[in-house]
């Protein structure tokens, strides 16, 4: 689509909306006539025993009231959602700083998770989870279970993947 139609297809849709906002209301307004007539009718002939002769008022009264509503929020939709966005944002960026804290804790504890340590048996000293070799002695972290074959750290008492004591 070059910029050219799409600068027509905007000016026709302005110009439907532009409609829609003057149809939607009429209808409304003529909808609220007719039901009224329709209603004054029902009523009054209550009083006087006769029969309602405008009765059938309320069932064209009410279906325009409830077309021109529909095209009336049809006309208005953008305009509305951009209400709603302007006075959501504010809530959504609000909510965001009150959670911030919370949010900074969970990952401090993921972090730490994934940074855990495993100590050396030899010397003691603490090293990184995936380390291979203690970063003090030398000595190798990791040993395999003679059961299964998995690789385990080294101050692992049981296989974590089939139980054997090591």
């Amino acid at each position: 689509m070059t910029e050219r139609e799409k600068e027509e297809n905007k000016i026709k849709h302005e110009k439907t909306k532009k409609r829609l906002k003057i149809i939607g209301p009429i209808m409304i307004g003529i909808g609220a006539i007719f039901a009224l007539v329709g209603l004054i009718d029902f009523f009054t002939s209550m009083n006087s025993w006769g029969q309602p002769t405008k009765f059938w008022c309320l069932f064209v009264g009410l279906p325009l009231i409830g077309f021109g509503l529909m095209i009336t929020s049809v006309a208005y939709h953008r305009e509305v959602s951009r209400y709603m966005k302007n006075e959501s944002t504010p809530i959504i960026n609000e909510t965001a700083e009150d959670i911030k804290p919370a949010v900074k804790t969970i990952v401090g504890a993921v972090k730490s998770a994934n940074n855990a340590v495993c100590k050396c048996p030899e010397c003691g000293a603490e090293n990184n989870a995936d380390s291979n070799f203690c970063s003090e002695c030398g000595t190798k972290l990791k040993k395999v279970c003679p059961s299964c074959g998995e690789e385990l750290n080294a101050d692992s008492r049981f296989c974590d993947k089939c139980g054997y004591k090591l």
